[in-house]
């Protein structure tokens, strides 16, 4: 059990929470999504966060202490027994910084990065908030908030180094006693083997190789926000406004939605098998539900260490080995891709100048290719020392929305985006990720992301136009940064009618 009884009265006295956790071996076999599977019928509420590429920690949580959510204006916590609280604040990171003030609790270094917080996203249209004076023009068809996170205060944490799962829970110091911290810990530890006895039985048992073997049926048509010839005329407006001044570059989108025969979890499923990414993401709301693979960080903050990791720069991937190496070579050696890189590089390492130490900036890794199950990209990793006078809340606002998903300079993209995207993005190049209760933050930007609403899937995804860029290429390659998400759609379809066969 840590900490230790004598260790939490000490954290106690200068923190108003302080967190406990248990430790259990993890099996090999576990599959973090299966135990959610098994836990899912009894949930309103939950949030799985994976990291495909070789991270440490996946986080399960389920059974929120609170909702946070802000639209049309208005910021409210609601909790568990129907009560609803207004948070007072014009900005809803503000609310949400304050309200989780209230459950400050310390750094510990036995901990995973994430072990209790705000869980949830940010969406595209908060940055009216950083930026009043944006227009607001795009129809909002899909009515989501503008926020939308889940208050945790227990979860279940797996660590893939040490094959270990941490159940985790927070007392708080207020009225803490000996036989407080005993009823806590006997709790988790009941947590622990009925957990235990989940993992046993949660395998998977699907033949991966043979579904992606078996022909898809013929895709439903997808409804587009953009038709092609629009969106190639709002392409050639993107140019005007380069050849006279306004901007470098602006990233347009277009969102495609077509009917499901499966869910949400079951689109998730086959998602983290087909197209494994850096930032995983499962949130399941009462009314809508999350399915993200974004290999995008906005940003991250640990320890007092500012990171974010941009993405500019994609190609298709190749059709064997060779054809790949080309398509690398030729990405990389790209004169426009690696300008359009280096500009939007700098333009972050400005974002963190806002917050960070000055002369602590730097980019530690840069113009690397990163390979994914339909594409690849041109990343680089840029860094800083948090400054004394700013938090993680000021870090999220200095770089959010990303500048790869609206272009340069930000707030004249963000404009012209208004201007000729016809609807709202939502969750879109928002931001999915945690605020941690000890101060920690990671983000990522929601791209490659699907929203599953009322038995309707949609999938947004956009190009960066540049002053020589084919309006036509633009548009299919907007199409074929979405196409993971739609194959993983249909084999989860076809995964579905396959139980439904072997049932019959």
């Amino acid at each position: 059990m840590l900490p230790t009884y004598p260790e939490l009265t000490t954290y106690a006295e200068a923190y108003p929470y302080v967190p406990l956790s248990v430790r259990v071996p993890w099996p090999d076999h576990l599959d973090p999504w299966e135990l959610l599977q098994r836990l899912q019928p009894t949930l309103e509420g939950a949030v799985l966060l994976e990291s495909g590429r070789a991270g440490r920690y996946s986080y399960l949580a389920y059974q929120p202490m609170a909702v946070i959510t802000s639209q049309d204006g208005q910021t409210e916590a609601a909790f568990p027994d129907g009560h609803v609280q207004m948070l007072d604040g014009q900005h809803p990171l503000d609310a949400l910084r304050r309200f989780l003030a209230q459950y400050r609790t310390p750094a510990l270094p036995d901990f995973p990065d994430f072990y209790g917080g705000a869980v949830g996203y940010l969406s595209y249209e908060m940055n009216r908030f950083f930026e009043p004076s944006l227009p607001q023009i795009a129809y909002d068809d899909l009515r989501l908030p503008d926020l939308y996170v889940m208050i945790m205060q227990d979860l279940l944490v797996f660590d893939h180094a040490k094959r270990e799962c941490f159940c985790v829970t927070h007392l708080p110091s207020r009225g803490l006693t000996e036989d407080s911290y005993r009823d806590a810990a006997d709790r988790l530890s009941r947590q622990a083997e009925e957990l235990s006895r989940l993992l046993e039985t949660a395998a998977d048992d699907t033949d991966w190789d043979a579904l992606r073997k078996r022909p898809l049926e013929s895709a439903t048509p997808a409804e587009v926000s953009f038709a092609q010839e629009q969106f190639e005329e709002a392409v050639r407006r993107v140019q005007t406004y380069i050849s006279q001044g306004d901007v470098f570059q602006v990233n347009l989108s277009v969102r495609q939605s077509k009917p499901m025969k499966t869910s949400g979890p079951e689109v998730y499923g086959v998602l983290r098998k087909l197209n494994p990414s850096p930032y995983m993401g499962y949130l399941q709301f009462p009314e809508f539900q999350l399915v993200s693979a974004s290999p995008e960080l906005l940003i991250k903050v640990k320890d007092g260490k500012v990171s974010t990791r941009p993405i500019a720069g994609t190609r298709p991937r190749g059709k064997n080995d060779a054809e790949d190496e080309a398509l690398v070579r030729e990405l990389i050696e790209n004169e426009k891709e690696r300008a359009e890189h280096v500009m939007l590089v700098d333009l972050e390492r400005n974002d963190l100048g806002r917050v960070c130490r000055y002369g602590s900036v730097r980019v530690s890794e840069f113009m690397v290719v990163e390979k994914y199950s339909h594409v690849m990209h041109i990343v680089s990793h840029v860094e800083g020392e948090l400054a004394e006078d700013k938090d993680a809340f000021d870090a999220v606002a200095a770089a959010f929305p990303g500048g790869t998903i609206t272009g340069a300079p930000k707030v004249r993209t963000m404009e012209i985006i208004e201007e000729l995207e016809p609807v709202k993005r939502g969750v879109y190049t928002g931001s999915i990720g945690w605020f941690g209760f000890h101060g920690d933050v990671e983000v990522n930007i929601a791209i490659r992301t699907m929203v599953v609403k009322d038995g309707t899937a949609h999938v947004q995804a956009g190009a960066g136009i540049v002053i020589d860029s084919q309006p036509q290429a633009e548009y299919l390659e907007s199409l074929k940064k979405a196409e993971a998400l739609w194959k993983a759609l249909e084999l989860s379809e076809n995964r579905k009618k396959s139980r439904e066969e072997k049932s019959v």
